[in-house]
């Protein structure tokens, strides 16, 4: 299943793997909601999966995902190049990160790799994931659920935003707000903006 907002992104890799005869497309989402819902009635070996996505977004769609299909293989495919993204990522359950600046013919081998058992991750985030074990920043304390309240915060969702996206009340949501800011020693959101900007963490 490719899960992609953009229908010409769809439709191009779809016509990429499909030269591999082993490999066929046979579910297309153009959101979270829309794969969760099509997961409901049929079954896939591996979904293919951006992160940046209308509706409740990527993280959250990873997260439902996986509860509801723990056994699933998801290959997050991003533009997003950033190692702390990647982390957030496997640690809610990737089965690996691929980049949208990659040759497509390392996509058609990582799924195969993934469907082997494997845990494909694109080169330079495989180095940069390296680079986060030896040097911990204030924002590789954050747990999952914070970390992608953050990016929501950085770019500017208010918390009434947040709270609606990713299913919260209001109140749980500030209450990550605060836990957050405390952690990045952030006094203010524009705070944490600059700090996510410094790391180059802003999701757009």
């Amino acid at each position: 299943m490719l899960v992609d907002d953009h229908a010409v992104v769809r439709a191009g890799y779809k016509r990429f793997i499909e030269l591999d005869p082993m490999l066929k497309v046979i579910a297309e989402a153009s959101s979270g909601e829309e794969a969760y819902s099509l997961l409901e009635s049929r079954s896939v070996d591996v979904i293919i999966m951006d992160l940046s996505m209308p509706g409740q977004g990527g993280f959250e769609t990873l997260r439902r995902l996986l509860n509801r299909f723990p056994q699933q293989k998801i290959l997050i495919f991003t533009m997003h190049e950033n190692a702390s993204i990647a982390n957030q990522a496997l640690t809610l359950g990737a089965s690996g990160y691929l980049t949208k600046s990659m040759e497509p013919d390392l996509i058609v081998q990582a799924i195969h790799e993934v469907m082997s058992g494997g845990t494909p991750i694109a080169k330079a985030i495989a180095e940069g994931l390296k680079d986060l074990g030896e040097n911990r920043l204030p924002h590789m304390e954050l747990l999952p659920r914070e970390f992608e309240i953050f990016i929501c915060l950085a770019n500017g969702e208010s918390i009434e935003q947040i709270s609606d996206k990713l299913h919260l009340s209001p109140k749980t949501a500030a209450n990550y707000q605060a836990s957050i800011r405390k952690k990045l020693n952030a006094n203010s959101t524009l705070d944490v903006y600059q700090y996510a900007k410094e790391h180059g963490l802003l999701s757009s």
